[in-house]
């Protein structure tokens, strides 16, 4: 296949077989990181306005004093979501096509991925976001990106979820490669087997 359609092989479909047979696509690996961090960034966001807004309310009171810290800590959550979401959203790409070009995918999933569509507009928040605080005193978001973030909380939670439905809900790419697609061609057999025993 040569170098580099190896490597688009094993990096993004995580075909290969040293030192093991993988069994399992890597986005599934690579999606968990960005969820982490944006999910990270977006609360701490909802949080830093909670705080701001609500200084002289009891359950605020004590944070108000880590008020720069939740604002920094955020905004570093958002870079690495970026970051990780590179990666992640390649891989996924990359999967939706395989899938796609191999009819492993139908017209219902198609539309529920779409491909990746809730993805890009989570990663094009936290990029925003990025851009827009740099030079900030603090990384402070602004009022506007607060409520941005409290909206992209549950937003990350949908997109996630569409995933897991994918998998869990609809076996989407599951025992496609590897090992586990050898287990399944050979329980296939075994099922033949036992079928024309019982006729």
């Amino acid at each position: 296949m040569g170098l580099l359609g190896d490597t688009y092989q094993a990096l993004e479909l995580g075909h290969f077989n040293w030192p093991i047979r993988n069994s399992h696509p890597v986005h599934p690996t690579t999606v968990h990181f960005p969820l982490t961090f944006l999910s990270t960034a977006y609360s701490l966001d909802t949080l830093y306005g909670l705080t701001s807004h609500f200084r002289n309310a009891r359950l605020f009171t004590p944070l108000v004093q880590y008020i720069p810290q939740i604002s920094q800590i955020a905004f570093l959550a958002h870079v690495a979501g970026t970051v990780t979401a590179i990666p992640s959203m390649t891989s996924g790409i990359s999967e939706f096509a395989e899938l796609y070009k191999r009819n492993g995918i139908n017209h219902q999933d198609k539309k529920l991925t779409n491909p990746g569509k809730s993805g890009d507009e989570i990663i094009d928040k936290a990029v925003n976001v990025v851009w827009s605080r740099i030079g900030k005193e603090f990384w402070r978001p602004t009022g506007r990106q607060v409520w941005i973030s409290a909206l992209m909380v549950p937003a990350v939670g949908v997109s996630a979820a569409l995933g897991g439905e994918l998998v869990y809900g609809k076996g989407l790419g599951v025992q496609r490669m590897g090992n586990a697609k050898d287990e399944k061609l050979a329980g296939y057999e075994e099922m033949k087997a036992m079928a024309k025993k019982g006729q």
